[in-house]
Order: structure tokens, then sequence, then C-alpha cells
């Protein structure tokens, strides 16, 4: 049985807090587990990413579709009555887009923090002043 969008939400983010509470008990001297947990919690944040992008799309999809079938069925003020029956959906298409975009943003803040992160390891092994942890 497929899971629902709600549940792979649920399961996403108790991955993505897992790692952020292992993330948040490191040294800030601990670069390499901090690049280590922190590219396992990108794989979670990429996949919450998708699952709100899926969510914007199939949500975009039906209202498409309701707005066509109500504007065939209308006698008159053929689109105000379409669009008075897509009210509520624009607004949870709205919701899932933001939601995207927000993990979206997350994805590549966390990158960034990743690519930054290396590039201090490599210059503390450049300059000697690397204790590996």
């Amino acid at each position: 049985m497929a899971k629902t969008i709600e549940q792979r939400v649920d399961e996403t983010l108790k991955e993505i807090k897992i790692y952020q509470s292992k993330i948040n008990r490191l040294p800030e001297e601990d670069k390499i587990s901090r690049i280590y947990l922190l590219s396992k919690q990108l794989v979670f944040i990429g996949a919450l990413s998708s699952i709100f992008a899926e969510e914007h799309k199939q949500i975009y999809a039906y209202r498409k579709r309701k707005h066509s079938e109500e504007y065939l069925k209308a006698t008159k003020h053929r689109t105000a009555v379409a669009e008075l029956a897509v009210a509520d959906l624009r607004i949870k298409e709205a919701e899932a887009l933001g939601n995207y975009k927000r993990w979206n943003n997350a994805f590549i803040s966390t990158r960034e923090e990743i690519h930054a992160l290396k590039y201090k390891v490599k210059i503390d092994i450049e300059d000697g002043s690397s204790r590996m942890n």
C-alpha cells in the first residue's frame, strides 16, 4: 500500500530531526563528522523538498481539472463559477509551493555549509593545524 504524502513527510522529518540532534551534539571542531552527518541529512532534506514539489504538482493538476469541469458545467458566468470552485485548491497549492521552496532553500543552504566545511578542512590540512577527529 502506497504511503500518503503526510506519512512520507512525517517519516522524512523524523530522519532530519535525528540527524540534527546528532549534529547539535558535535563539537564545532569536529568538522569531518559534521560534514558526514550533514551529508546524510541532506539526502532527507532533498527528499522532503521533492515530496512537497510532488504535492504541489498534484494539487495543480487537480485544480486545473476541477476548473475545467466546473467551467463546462456552468451555464453562465463560467469563468467566475470555475474560479470560485477552485479557490480553496489555489490556497493549498500555494502552501505546497511554499513548503517546496522552503525545503529547497534548506537543501541549498545545507549543501553550501558542507562545501564551506570541506574548504575549512582543506585549509586546516594545508597549514598543518588540523586535528583530524
